[in-house]
C-alpha cells in the first residue's frame, strides 16, 4: 500500500476510476492540483539559499543545529539567489516556491496581475537610521535636505521607511536627498562620508554602532511615535504565490512551522546569535559587535501570527493609501492563516 496521505487528486482520481473517469478534468481543476508527498512523505520546495550577512541568515544554522528540516518533514531545494528583489522576481515567475514580501510590496504586486500571499512572518522592521559619532543631527527631522543612504524604492525597507517618515509629518521622498542602492553600496557611500545619515538593516546597522556610530531611531520606533500603534513594525515574512498555496499548503504549513520554532529558540536562547555571528559577516575580532548582537538582533525575528500582527498588516496598507504610497490595496487580503 502506498505511504501517500489521501488528498483531493488522489481521491478524485479514485472517483475517477470507478466512475469511468467522467469530469475527472474538471472536478481536479475546481479542487486544484494538490500533489502528495514524497513516498517517505517529505514536502519539497524550492527556495533561496543562505544568505551571508543578512538578518535571516542564522535560520540555517538553527535549523542545522536541531534538525529542524527533518523535523517538520521539509526537503528544500535552495536555488539561485541573487538579492530580495531578485528572490521576490523569482517568486513571482515560479523559479522560487517561497520568499520574503512585505504588506506594500505584496499589495503593489496584486494590484499589478500577481496573486502573492504571506502565511508566516519573517522579520519584524530592522532599519536603523544612523548617523556619525560627531554628527550634530539629533532626529530624523535635522536630517531633511540631507543625504540619506538607503535601500531600492522596490525594498520593503524603503517602503517602511517611507511610511513610518509620512506618519510623522515627513514626506521621505521630498524632504532628504536620497541615494538608493543596495546595502553593500551604501554603506561604502557612508563609510566613506558621502552621507550625512544611512538607514541601515541588521546586521550592517549593528556593526555600525559597534564602530562609534550613533542610532537616531528605527524605522520601527518612528511607526510606534506616529501611529501609537504598540505592536512590532512588521517588515516581511514567508510568502507565496496562491496557485502554488493551493497544491502545496502542507508544505507552505511546514515551512513557516519551522521559521516560528527557530525564532522562539533564538528566542529562548540568545546566545545562539552570538555563536552563529559568522552568518551574519561578522568577524571573530569584531568583539563589540558580537557582544550587541543579541541585545539588538534577538527582537526583529517574528515569532507569532495572530491578529495583532494582522492589524498591523492592515494599519500599513491603509496608511499606504492615505499618503500616497500605495495607489490602492488589493481586491483580496495579501495575508493568510494557515
Amino acid at each position: 500500500m502506498s505511504t501517500y496521505q489521501l488528498n483531493r487528486r488522489s481521491l478524485l482520481r479514485a472517483a475517477g476510476l470507478l466512475a469511468g473517469g467522467a469530469g475527472v478534468t474538471a472536478l481536479l481543476a475546481a479542487c486544484g492540483d494538490e500533489e502528495p508527498a514524497a513516498a517517505d512523505g517529505t514536502l519539497r520546495a524550492k527556495v533561496q539559499p543562505r544568505s551571508p550577512g543578512t538578518a535571516g541568515a542564522i535560520r540555517d544554522s538553527v535549523v542545522e543545529q536541531f534538525d529542524l528540516a527533518a523535523k517538520h518533514r521539509l526537503d528544500l531545494d535552495r536555488q539561485a539567489g541573487g538579492g530580495p528583489g531578485a528572490g521576490q522576481e523569482q517568486l513571482l515567475t515560479g523559479v522560487l516556491d517561497i520568499f520574503a514580501f512585505g504588506p506594500l510590496g505584496a499589495t503593489e504586486v496584486n494590484t499589478s496581475g500577481h496573486d502573492v500571499v504571506i502565511v508566516g512572518p519573517s522579520l519584524w522592521n530592522h532599519g536603523r537610521w544612523i548617523v556619525p559619532a560627531d554628527s550634530p543631527y539629533q532626529s530624523i527631522a535635522d536630517l531633511k535636505g540631507r543625504k540619506v543612504g538607503v535601500q531600492p524604492p522596490s525594498s520593503d525597507t524603503y517602503r517602511a521607511a517611507a511610511l513610518a517618515s509620512a506618519v510623522n509629518g515627513i514626506r521621505f521622498d521630498r524632504e532628504f536627498q536620497l541615494f538608493t542602492g543596495q546595502p553593500i553600496a551604501n554603506l561604502a557611500l557612508y563609510e566613506r562620508g558621502d552621507l550625512d545619515a544611512i538607514i541601515a538593516i541588521e546586521p550592517n546597522a549593528t556593526r555600525l554602532v559597534a564602530a562609534g556610530n550613533r542610532q537616531l531611531a528605527s524605522v520601527g520606533e518612528l511607526w510606534q511615535q506616529g501611529t501609537g500603534d504598540t505592536n512590532p513594525l512588521f517588515l516581511n515574512g514567508t510568502a507565496v504565490r496562491r496557485d502554488w498555496l493551493a497544491a502545496n499548503r502542507e508544505t507552505a504549513k511546514a515551512y513557516v512551522d519551522l521559521t516560528l520554532e527557530a525564532w522562539r529558540l533564538i528566542k529562548e536562547d540568545p546566545s545562539l546569535v552570538a555563536k552563529y555571528h559568522a552568518d551574519y559577516g561578522v568577524k571573530a575580532d569584531e568583539r563589540r559587535a558580537i557582544e550587541l548582537l543579541p541585545e539588538r538582533l534577538v527582537p526583529i525575528y517574528g515569532d507569532r501570527w495572530d491578529e495583532s500582527v494582522f492589524a498591523n498588516l492592515e494599519k500599513q496598507i491603509d496608511l499606504a493609501v492615505e499618503v500616497g504610497i500605495l495607489k490602492q490595496r488589493a481586491s483580496r487580503p495579501v495575508y493568510e492563516q494557515l
